[in-house]
């Protein structure tokens, strides 16, 4: 289950880097960078609520919120102007059909993989149930 949020914040970090690239250019001035800066900034929130609700170990928790929080300071540093219009529209952009800003939150997506499956949430789920009914005190899952 680390994994899962290792690999989310793995996707994080290029599409961060990207974005600090991209906030010393024309698309500062983008709209489109503006709108996948908030997308970044609410997907950080859920991986941290997703991560605050997981049974993985309490080491491991707190050292993937530790690079959350870093990736939230990253991000609220990307430099980004109050008036913002699309680039293209306005004649600016000259790159080509696509956003390059848009285009980095797809990236993400073939970085970070599938999330974990239902199957194993509930295996999780079940075995927490049990480890409360025995009152053992070892991270979830154990077999007792």
């Amino acid at each position: 289950m680390a994994t899962y949020f290792t690999n989310q914040l793995r996707g994080y970090n290029v599409v961060l880097a990207t974005f600090q690239a991209f906030s010393k250019d024309i698309c500062r001035r983008c709209i489109g960078l503006s709108g996948a800066k908030t997308k970044v900034i609410k997907g950080l929130r859920k991986l941290r609520m997703d991560l605050d609700k997981s049974y993985i170990l309490e080491d491991d928790k707190q050292e993937i919120m530790v690079h959350i929080d870093s990736c939230e300071k990253i991000t609220s540093a990307i430099e980004v102007e109050e008036e913002c219009e699309c680039q293209k529209t306005a004649g600016n952009c000259k790159i080509g059909p696509g956003c390059f800003a848009l285009g980095a939150l797809e990236l993400m997506k073939e970085i970070t993989g599938p999330a974990p499956k239902a199957e194993e949430e509930e295996v999780i789920k079940v075995a927490k149930l049990v480890c409360e009914k025995c009152g053992a005190e070892e991270p979830v899952p154990v077999v007792h």
